[in-house]
């Protein structure tokens, strides 16, 4: 079966391509980051030079400490929707908002891609942009929470084919991202046009707890509370720099196996030409058994020639001594 790259892969490669090419001043997407992480860019590179793939979005692993929006469903019809939410709840400075959980936007308060550490910070009360608290929940059900998270890196990768997308899928099993698939079936019916993707990704690495609440009963002024101790935020803090190594072990691991795999699938591959060749000739050997072959008649050939020489070398001697002893004569 040839492996015949669609033309809206090649199209969608190149405009992905030419979009990476930017410059950081003027590059930027749709993640909270806007820009790639830069722990990520040496796997990035390689697998869009891989034929028959491309990422389509990515995240290195990162921590971060994020406060909920309130549910939708709660707002009044005069609300301006999640930004007059956040505007009232004084968090309208600085980051970017994202779902959590359903419960409608929130921001982050915190986002590390490396492992995290105090800098020049007191406490990680302090870093986390939390104030102590008593341990104890607010009463009512309408509590927006904060949540510390550690999440392993993820990878879309787009192939051209499910052939392509075999060798990510065999890698991303090999190296410990376990929970990697298909985002979509679509790409089995030919009708569809659409292209297999691969999500690259494993949920054991992962890390979630509560950590504090949004306390808005001070007028004009929401307090983030926390429901921890500094010692506990110590220990998550431990935990997810643990975890950072080991995410960075699992990313090589995929790195090598994805390009084992590549080269393995690209060299036991037969083209529809030379499967028919096979057929018909019955001695078809393929490019390493007929390297060795040629190398051993090479060697063969070498020690005729200098066996030949030996001889005539020999024959010349005995010519030249009869020559002389019948002069002698």
């Amino acid at each position: 079966m040839e492996h015949v790259i669609p033309e809206i892969f090649k199209t969608r490669k190149n405009q992905t391509l030419e979009s990476l090419s930017a410059s950081p001043e003027t590059y930027t997407d749709a993640s909270p980051k806007g820009a790639i992480d830069e722990e990520i860019r040496g796997l990035i590179d390689d697998v869009n030079r891989l034929e028959g793939l491309v990422t389509t979005s990515s995240c290195a692993g990162r921590v971060s400490v994020f406060v909920e929006g309130v549910n939708p469903r709660d707002c009044d019809q005069g609300d301006e929707g999640d930004n007059a939410d956040d505007q009232q709840s004084g968090l309208k400075e600085g980051g970017r908002f994202a779902a959590s959980g359903g419960k409608g936007s929130g921001r982050w308060l915190y986002v590390s891609h490396e492992p995290v550490s105090l800098a020049d910070k007191q406490s990680y009360h302090d870093l986390f942009g939390l104030e102590p608290g008593n341990g104890v929940p607010p009463p009512g059900g309408n509590i927006r929470l904060v949540r510390f998270h550690f999440e392993p890196m993820i990878l879309h990768i787009m192939a051209a084919t499910l052939k392509h997308a075999q060798p990510v899928l065999s890698a991303a099993s090999s190296a410990g991202f376990r929970e990697s698939g298909l985002q979509s079936l679509r790409c089995l019916d030919a009708a569809s046009n659409s292209l297999p993707i691969v999500a690259v990704r494993s949920a054991g690495l992962s890390l979630e707890s509560i950590i504090g609440y949004l306390d808005d009963t001070p007028v004009n002024r929401p307090v983030i509370r926390s429901l921890v101790t500094e010692e506990y935020l110590a220990m998550l803090v431990a935990m997810s720099n643990e975890r950072f190594v080991t995410n960075k072990q699992r990313m090589e691991r995929f790195r090598g196996s994805l390009l084992e795999f590549v080269e393995k699938s690209s060299s036991t591959s037969l083209s529809s030409t030379e499967i028919r060749r096979k057929k018909k000739h019955s001695n078809w050997e393929d490019e390493s058994t007929r390297r060795e072959r040629m190398r051993a008649e090479g060697l063969q050939r070498q020690k005729e020639a200098a066996r030949s020489k030996d001889n005539r070398v020999q024959s010349d001697g005995e010519d030249i001594t009869d020559i002389g002893l019948h002069f002698l004569e």
